[in-house]
């Protein structure tokens, strides 16, 4: 649910249907979202790190199998869940010369990055923080049930068996 507020002074101030006895102030819309529970943050963690020791030979030496943490950031790009940017270079050759150095400083600044080269243009993808702060109740839900989904796909099983697993 949205709220109308003004910021005044360093604080932020719903308005009411009174008309403010002066009007100053930045008007603005707040948005109230419940907070996730701990236990559904945890349980994420949980599952991961089973589906992660029960992936099968096939995903053994995919960059994103190498721990749960990457396959946990791999699920989030391939779902959807992530930050993009293009750069065109100019020609393939510099795409690709650049591809690398530039995977590497994004996985140092967010954790985990992959690159693609297409033509002259450079794809890189970086996975969205599901940190409290950065994914209120519902996105964290929804992300959760994506990469549990696609997590579960790599492991042959269902969703719910891979919830169940870690419950």
């Amino acid at each position: 649910m949205e709220y109308r507020a003004r910021w005044i002074g360093g604080v932020l101030r719903l308005m009411t249907n009174q008309p403010p006895a002066l009007d100053e102030g930045e008007a603005v819309f707040v948005s109230i979202e419940r907070a996730r529970s701990p236990q559904s943050h945890k349980h994420q963690f949980a599952w991961i790190n089973d589906a992660w020791a029960s992936l099968p030979d096939s995903c053994l030496g995919m960059p994103w199998a190498e721990t749960p943490e990457t396959l946990r950031k791999h699920a989030l790009i391939a779902t959807g869940f992530h930050r993009t940017y293009t750069l065109d270079c100019g020609a393939n050759a510099t795409a690709r010369r650049i591809k690398a150095e530039l995977v590497r400083a994004e996985a140092r600044a967010e954790g985990y990055a992959i690159g693609q080269v297409r033509g002259p243009v450079l794809t890189i993808w970086t996975p969205e923080s599901q940190s409290t702060r950065a994914m209120g109740r519902e996105r964290f839900q929804e992300s959760k049930t994506a990469i549990l989904d696609w997590i579960a796909d790599k492991l042959g099983v269902t969703a719910d068996d891979l919830r169940r697993s870690a419950a």
